[in-house]
């Protein structure tokens, strides 16, 4: 029994490679369109490029013991640490992408000719979401603490300078919040000093004031004021995408696999077509 058996299964593994070997120019010509089809797209791609940036939050310096509830007894936060979250968020913010959009002019850069005759507000939100949704993406590691950009553009030069650009704006536009807080809670509190008599409340009062210029004056400076640039956007040197050598590579397998398939496939429909021309069929 274990004879035939083996027999058998020698049979059939012979009629496997008879059926390929039978249609094997249909294998040889699928393969062959598939590999040559895929060469010509991939080479016809436009080359895409990435450029990564990694930024990390800079958390300020902490109010001294029983600051912070002085100050919210005036309804001031004075606490202006920034986190991963904030920033992620703001990242991905519809605001500072038309901030970016617009100081770097980046409409005609996304959709050239075509975006002539549209109205700006139609043109601004076809920006954002051409930079959202296709170029531009924002990674939070919650594991090392850090956000890591990244922006896709067919420009090496242009695919860094939009990052830049990104990085600029959310330097500009935090230390501007910060400053214009600051500054607002700075005007209550100077108003508040001719309201009281107890020299106590004048002094911590004083004392926040005193914090709000030093907010203020750190958010002028900018640089690492929110966040530091752990590795600032370079032009790539190498594209990113298309992989030719790796398309042809998965057309090649996928196209042989589909080639054999449609060999046995082929097969049946031949062998069904026989057996009902049979005499008694």
């Amino acid at each position: 029994m274990p004879e035939k058996e083996e027999y058998r299964s020698e049979i059939n593994l012979l009629d496997y490679i008879n059926i390929l070997a039978r249609h094997k120019n249909l294998i040889i010509i699928t393969v062959a369109i598939t590999v040559v089809a895929t060469a010509i797209i991939s080479f016809l791609s436009p080359k895409i490029y990435e450029a990564k940036a990694v930024i990390m939050p800079v958390a300020q310096s902490q109010e001294p013991s029983g600051m912070s509830a002085v100050a919210l007894q005036f309804g001031i936060t004075t606490n202006q640490t920034s986190n991963t979250s904030e920033l992620f968020s703001l990242l991905q913010s519809n605001i500072l992408m038309e901030r970016v959009i617009i100081k770097n002019n980046l409409v005609p850069v996304f959709f050239g000719e075509e975006a002539k005759g549209k109205k700006e507000n139609e043109q601004i939100w076809d920006g954002i979401r051409y930079l959202k949704n296709s170029i531009y993406k924002v990674r939070d590691n919650k594991r090392d603490g850090i956000i890591e950009l990244s922006v896709e553009f067919k420009d090496p030069e242009m695919s860094a300078s939009i990052l830049t650009g990104i990085l600029a704006e959310l330097t500009d536009y935090m230390s501007s919040e910060a400053k214009r807080v600051a500054d607002t809670n700075k005007n209550y509190l100077e108003s508040l000093i001719d309201k009281n008599s107890d020299p106590l409340i004048k002094q911590k009062i004083y004392a926040l004031i005193a914090r709000q210029i030093e907010v203020s004056m750190m958010a002028e400076v900018k640089e690492n004021f929110a966040f530091k640039i752990l590795d600032p956007p370079k032009i790539p040197d190498r594209k990113m995408r298309p992989h030719i050598s790796m398309n042809i590579m998965l057309s090649f397998i996928i196209s042989l696999v589909g080639g054999i398939c449609l060999a046995f496939i082929m097969e049946h429909i031949e062998r069904s077509k026989k057996s009902m021309h049979k005499p008694g069929n």
